[in-house]
């Protein structure tokens, strides 16, 4: 299996291919929400990745970009979200 850089643009196209084998097959998320995440001390790039979580579908969808009708936006650094 190939490893990229979490967050990499590789990293997000595999992880959408497994959410979408995946999809359906798993049980609702608990709670909905919207959130935005700003990721900082990103080692590629321009050091910054603008990301989002939404459970508002019943399942759980990370993408890059913003919501515009996000609920929370939070920070955090590349280190932080990656070990989360």
């Amino acid at each position: 299996m190939a490893k990229y850089p979490f967050l990499s643009d590789e990293w997000m196209t595999e992880a959408k291919k497994i959410r979408e084998e995946y999809a359906g097959k798993g049980a609702a998320a608990p709670q909905t929400m919207k959130m935005n995440q700003i990721v900082t001390d990103v080692p590629f790039g321009d050091g910054t990745i603008n990301a989002h979580m939404d459970s508002s579908s019943g399942e759980m969808e990370m993408d890059l970009g913003h919501l515009d009708d996000a609920e929370v936006t939070v920070t955090i650094d590349y280190a932080t979200a990656k070990a989360i």
